[in-house]
């Protein structure tokens, strides 16, 4: 009887395991930056899928059209940019952290979507990303800044 709990326990952990695993692979990446007292293109964002890149300017109160770059998406560029991050050290964070944008300091914020439809965002100071996604944060910012549309 307790071979059979025991390997019944042990079957149940690896299923739900296995599952959570899969339902835990990030599928779409979101970066952006904004500053609310600003003229011109106040807002940068990119949105990153296996498939495609998507990077915008857009001006506050839409004074200015949108601009949009779009770039494919290779897989090993893709594999580089989702795998030094993980759902669970975002998760962890506050979805605000500090005073995002006040006085004018600006905002920035990363999102990620899991293939199960699950999201997280995190909102914090521009320029005072948290300790625990700093490297992610600055390789975000490397990839906007390189494919920016200003």
């Amino acid at each position: 009887m307790i071979k059979i709990f025991l390997l019944t326990a042990f079957f149940c952990l690896f299923t739900f395991s296995c599952t959570n695993e899969l339902d835990k692979r990030i599928e779409k990446v979101s970066y952006g930056t904004s500053f609310g007292e600003c003229m011109g293109y106040c807002k940068h964002q990119m949105v990153i899928t296996v498939d495609s890149a998507k990077y915008s300017c857009i001006s506050n109160g839409n004074t200015l059209p949108q601009k949009d770059v779009y770039e494919k998406m290779t897989t090993n560029r893709w594999d580089s940019i989702r795998n030094n991050m993980t759902f669970s050290s975002l998760l962890a964070l506050p979805e605000v952290i500090g005073c995002p944008d006040c006085a004018d300091g600006g905002a920035e914020w990363l999102e990620l979507m899991l293939t199960n439809g699950e999201t997280h965002k995190v909102t914090f100071e521009y320029g005072k990303e948290p300790a625990s996604i700093k490297d992610y944060i600055a390789k975000c910012r490397l990839i906007l800044n390189k494919n920016s549309c200003q």
